[in-house]
């Protein structure tokens, strides 16, 4: 199976330095570092503008995170 995945260019790695060694992969949700391998999660933005948390359950579903663009509470 082949999976899809984007090179950041102009990006440094926060961990170790190196500068365009960052791929995401969109599917997962996940950028890694192909020099490390140190990895974070990402939480994309919708295309409309919103939050992607706040387009599922809305902006109170999740403590802590705050709330988006979408429906208010700011």
């Amino acid at each position: 199976m082949v999976e899809i995945s984007h090179l950041l260019d102009e990006l440094t790695c926060a961990a170790c330095g190196t500068t365009n060694a960052l791929w995401l992969y969109p599917v997962r949700g996940v950028v890694e570092c192909r020099e490390c391998g140190e990895k974070a999660f990402v939480l994309p933005e919708s295309l409309d503008g919103c939050d992607s948390i706040d387009s599922i359950e809305g902006p109170d579903s999740f403590d802590g995170l705050g709330s988006g663009s979408c429906g208010g509470g700011q």
